[in-house]
């Protein structure tokens, strides 16, 4: 029968495939010029940084980092001039934080001027044993791959630098909007020597680890504190800041220096000394803070980043030019063969799933430019609506006209039915259902090189699996839309232990569709994603006096559908009423809460591991 449909889609006439072919090329010039423009140009540059900052998620800062902060009441107390001090306080304070037990104290403070005081604070320094102090570069020449140079640099005193454990620069670098999104892990002087970041001097203290004496990337990695440490190409290390810094320990520089404060907060920690009074020039703007932060929080925020190993890495230009390509591939092929009400939900569900993907990749330390996908599917929507009204496009999808002339035998019987009592007319009842939406992975790349009758030949034999294996476990195939099956249970007949048969169903197609491909190696190989949800839905005619369709419509079969669209492909995933009906027989995964577009809340799904 397939064979018979395929030339009747051809004979409607050579004109309309021109229209059509035309309007693709024209979507494909769109997509494809607007890729290169925000990829290569990068405009709106400031608004692409700062969207991706909205995805940083709050995470509790490290215990294990106390902050001792130079704050209002120290200045107050001991003078607004730091430069101005005895440094006799800071041995005191390096003495009380000793005492204390603190693991490491790191000096965020430049001792670059000689004092009179200079041989107690180095005897202090010396008799803990394990200070860091701070050095820094100045007069930037630019980033290397070696690290971010400088011409000149500012280090403590002879004295004091060779009685600490180690040194570390604490430069800090913002990008070109204001915002510290990078600490270089290593600078680096004209002659070529190198300087690692305070962080990491710090941490290496803490570990009884000698430093390196050179920092030689290996797959855009850096080995240090016992770790491969992603670094960028000018080996920075992109920081995964806490949202809440005002969590992590905190204690006063005044209480430190006068010994009034709680022992056990540092005992064992690696304590930093920084500036915290407002007003002061070390104070900048991260991505998840509205105001500025204290340099020292940065540092101890590139340390977290190094402790959890929660690096991040940012796209590179050819990755965002293929993924907004991809995208606007996907649009211009896509939306030529669609109504403008499913090619604004395809857009929708194109953007949706390139947002949740993004979320989950950052979650996974890949960090997306979210700005130019998310404006180029809408500008391709767009051109899309205007080539429609311009050539008054009609025809359905391929696919969809080919495979919506079948019908449900239960709807076939359930139409006849009421035909034959008079009550054929638009409505239904509401009842509760189970809905399972199949949809097919990786299609459009799949078929690209294709001819139509081995895409219709794939497209018969893989949806022949999922459809026997709704039909054996008593469910009605509702429709098809392309590569996407919708199966119902309880309509239009009345069932018992529905839900169970839902998931019984999905589990076997998925089987078989592995088994077919493991049978014959030479198949092309895809995959489908199921979703299945169990809810109250209206089931009846919709449509018009003259063209009308048995289906089930509401939001239990909307959120099938979305769990359908987020489930990778080769899985079952379902909705928390159908395991709730379903849970004794089956062995399931929860995952994390997800969010669907018309949800206030997100939704609890499982993914099914086996089914009895």
């Amino acid at each position: 029968m397939v064979s018979r449909l395929v030339p009747d889609i051809k004979g409607r006439g050579t004109r309309r495939q021109t229209k059509q072919r035309y309007h693709t090329l024209a979507l494909l010039g769109l997509g494809g010029g607007l890729t290169l423009f925000f990829t290569l140009v990068q405009p709106f540059y400031t608004a692409n940084l700062w969207l991706s900052d909205q995805l940083f998620l709050a995470e509790d800062p490290s215990p294990n980092i106390v902050i001792v902060g130079i704050d209002d009441t120290t200045l107050n107390l001991y003078g607004e001039r730091l430069t101005e001090w005895s440094r006799s306080r800071h041995a005191q304070a390096v003495n009380n934080l000793k005492e204390a037990g603190a693991q490491t104290i790191g000096f965020d403070v430049l001792f670059a001027g000689s004092s009179q005081d200079d041989e107690i604070l180095a005897a202090a320094i010396h008799a803990a044993g394990n200070v860091v102090l701070a050095m820094v570069g100045t007069e930037a020449l630019g980033l290397t791959e070696e690290g971010v140079a400088y011409q000149q640099f500012l280090f403590p005193t002879a004295l004091l630098e060779e009685s600490s454990r180690n040194i570390g620069h604490a430069n800090i670098t913002p990008d070109r909007d204001g915002t510290v999104r990078y600490v270089p892990l290593v600078i680096t002087d004209s002659a070529g020597r190198v300087y690692p970041a305070f962080s990491l001097a710090v941490l290496h203290t803490h570990f009884n680890i000698t430093l390196p004496e050179e920092y030689v990337p290996v797959d855009s990695a850096i080995y240090a504190v016992a770790r491969a440490i992603t670094v960028d190409s000018s080996l920075r290390l992109r920081v995964n800041f806490s949202v809440d810094d005002n969590s992590r320990p905190y204690i006063s520089y005044a209480d430190v220096i006068e010994g009034n404060f709680d022992h056990s907060i540092v005992r064992n920690k690696m304590v930093l000394v920084g500036m915290t009074a407002t007003g002061e020039v070390d104070a900048w703007k991260v991505p998840t803070s509205a105001g500025k932060v204290p340099g020292v929080f940065i540092h101890a925020d590139a340390m977290d980043t190094i402790l959890n190993e929660r690096y991040l890495t940012e796209a590179d230009t050819g990755t965002m030019l293929l993924i907004t390509l991809l995208l606007a591939l996907i649009a211009a092929l896509v939306l030529p063969r669609l109504r403008l009400l499913w090619g604004g939900v395809l857009t929708v569900v194109l953007l949706g799933g390139f947002l949740v993907a993004s979320f989950f990749l950052f979650d996974s330390g890949y960090i997306m430019d979210l700005l130019y996908p998310i404006l180029t599917l809408p500008l391709v929507f767009i051109g899309n609506v205007i080539s429609q009204i311009v050539i008054e496009r009609s025809d359905k999808r391929f696919v969809r006209d080919l495979f919506g002339r079948y019908v449900s035998p239960e709807v076939a019987n359930e139409i006849l039915s009421l035909a034959d009592v008079g009550e054929l007319r638009l409505g239904g009842e509401q009842r509760e259902v189970t809905v399972l939406f199949a949809d097919m992975r990786n299609f459009t790349e799949a078929s690209e090189q294709m001819a139509p009758e081995a895409i219709v030949e794939m497209l018969n034999t893989y949806l022949s699996v999922v459809i026997d294996s709704v039909l054996e476990n008593d469910g009605m195939i509702n429709k098809f839309a392309g590569d996407n099956v919708m199966a119902v249970w309880n309509a239009p007949q009345f069932q018992t232990d529905y839900a169970r048969l839902a998931v019984k169903a999905a589990g076997e197609a998925q089987k078989k569709i592995a088994e077919l491909q493991q049978d014959d190696s030479t198949r092309t190989k895809v995959q489908f994603g199921i979703g299945i949800n169990t809810g109250d839905a209206v089931a009846g005619n919709v449509g018009s006096s003259g063209r009308a369709e048995y289906t089930v419509i509401g939001d239990a079969v909307n959120l099938a559908s979305r769990i359908c669209s987020a489930a990778p492909g080769g899985e079952v995933w379902i909705g928390p009423e159908t395991y709730r009906q379903a849970a004794e027989y089956l062995e399931v995964e929860e995952m994390e809460p997800q969010t669907f577009k018309g949800k206030a809340e997100p939704v609890v799904v499982y993914r099914v591991v086996s089914w009895r």
